[in-house]
């Protein structure tokens, strides 16, 4: 099928003339269900590459930004088209998640409302790929954000951040996932670095993109070469006189470089925009407006809170001040007349007290009862201590003690278990790591969501993962989370 859309634009009709009839289908309202197999390329026309057409399609860089025809022209996000008409299940996905793709296309065929299905689909004769690389492929295109997966459903809400799920693409609360890459040093020992998967690495995989990547000589000391990633964070005039480049093992697993062309990197910031735009679509990022308004209203509500809290604590404070040297007193004078067996007045103690080396005389004013010191504090020895009684707890503080605390259960995993499948992994592997042997554990469960503890657990084959409790209790849908991680609790 190719970028045809097959029956909708004639024999060789193109992708615009396509879509027209399928947007006119999906406008209908009728339950009808549209497979596009993305192999980037025109399949009525030998394999010719271009920019036009769905999401997350890769043209040869020659053409990069043109049509066939040569005429600059915006990529055209097929999914984004899909979803513009509000009440249509869009899916796309890849072969590089199997459950995201078998699971999502399940779900269209269910639904009720029109459903469009569009799956990347290597092609290796055109890409530049081995016949038998096409899901390898496909694995890192999703790696490198040059074809995420997303399900839009209208039944899962009324608004986009509901309907829009991003589930299935890694790393998501990263720009790019990380890897830790092997290989020898100088002296042949081995090492290793932790590097991101960008789309340069991706499209240097593959021989259409091949003449955009040159051999790069190492540091020698005055080098303007720059780390692929580390570039496109740079200004215009930053990047003036540098040269990205990305890492790359020879034969003998020594590490080298590779310098990347100028349209390689427009390739990844056009990617990188559609990527946020999703992620912004789906909740999952704020802009700068959003992130203003809401931190105005936090500061906002936080200086109400500090207030009030000033408030309470000076109140009590003076609530102290005014009461607590009668408490005092008071104790103080049980104290002693229980020491006295009742058998000596207040005034006899009080005598007894006086004589006491080192403590100062004490008086009560009787209009309050205050025990007040007329004399200053000895110097040495020290005077004993007089200890305040301990304040009185009822039964019901300590009922309603217990039921404010909540118990908190840490996630973890029966290391010893594991596998070693990478569906874990797969989902976030910031949050999930391999250990010496090669066995999962959780490695900082505060990198990633809930949500991913426990999609995590229900793909774990052997149900060694234990999501525990929520760390964050604002996170999105945390109640269906929690009743979905019970049976793994």
């Amino acid at each position: 099928m190719g970028r045809q859309i097959s029956g909708l634009g004639g024999a060789g009709g193109m992708i615009d003339m396509g879509f027209q009839n399928l947007s006119r289908l999906l406008a209908s309202g009728k339950p009808i269900r549209v497979v596009v197999l993305d192999a980037q390329v025109y399949s009525n026309t030998g394999g010719q590459a271009c920019t036009s057409g769905f999401l997350g399609q890769i043209s040869d860089m020659a053409a990069y930004g043109k049509d066939q025809h040569g005429k600059e022209e915006t990529r055209k996000e097929l999914a984004l088209l899909a979803m513009a008409h509000r009440n249509v299940y869009v899916l796309q996905s890849s072969q590089a998640n199997a459950s995201h793709l078998i699971g999502g296309v399940l779900k269209g065929l269910q639904s009720h409302y029109p459903s469009v299905f569009i799956l990347h689909s290597p092609c290796p004769p055109e890409h530049g790929v081995g016949d038998d690389a096409a899901t390898a492929a496909a694995k890192l295109t999703l790696e490198s954000r040059a074809f995420p997966l997303m399900v839009y459903d209208p039944a899962e809400g009324t608004t986009l951040a509901e309907r829009l799920s991003l589930d299935g693409n890694p790393s998501m609360q990263t720009t790019w996932p990380e890897y830790e890459l092997s290989y020898k040093d100088a002296d042949g020992n081995e090492a290793s670095v932790i590097l991101p998967i960008t789309i340069a690495d991706w499209a240097a995989t593959e021989g259409r993109f091949r003449k955009h990547f040159t051999p790069a000589p190492e540091d020698d000391g005055d080098d303007d070469a720059v780390p692929f990633h580390e570039y496109l964070l740079m200004t215009p005039d930053e990047r003036a006189d540098k040269t990205p480049f990305i890492r790359v093992l020879d034969d003998d697993q020594r590490l080298g470089r590779l310098a990347v062309s100028q349209e390689i990197v427009a390739l990844a910031e056009d990617r990188l925009e559609v990527w946020s735009l999703l992620r912004q679509l789906a909740g999952l990022e704020a802009t700068d407006e959003v992130r203003g308004l809401v931190e105005g209203e936090l500061d906002e509500e936080y200086e109400g809170k500090l207030t009030a809290l000033r408030a309470e604590y000076e109140a009590q404070l003076s609530e102290l001040k005014s009461s607590y040297p009668r408490v005092i007193a008071r104790r103080m004078a049980e104290g002693l007349i229980r020491a006295g067996n009742g058998q000596r007045t207040v005034a006899d103690l009080l005598k007894e007290i006086d004589a006491m080396p080192n403590l100062a005389p004490i008086h009560f004013d009787n209009s309050d009862a205050t025990a007040v010191s007329t004399a200053p504090p000895p110097s040495s020895p020290a005077a004993p201590a007089v200890m305040a009684a301990p304040a009185v707890t009822t039964v019901a503080d300590e009922e309603e003690d217990e039921e404010d605390e909540e118990i908190a259960l840490g996630p973890y995993i029966d290391t010893a278990r594991c596998t070693t499948c990478d569906e874990c992994t797969n989902i976030n592997n910031r949050m999930f790591a391999y250990d010496d042997k090669k066995q999962a554990y959780i490695k900082d469960p505060r990198v990633g969501t809930f949500k991913e503890l426990v999609q995590a657990a229900e793909k774990c084959p052997v149900e060694i993962i234990h999501p525990g409790t929520p760390l964050n209790p604002k996170e999105k849908g945390l109640e269906k989370w929690v009743k979905r991680a019970e049976p793994f609790n």
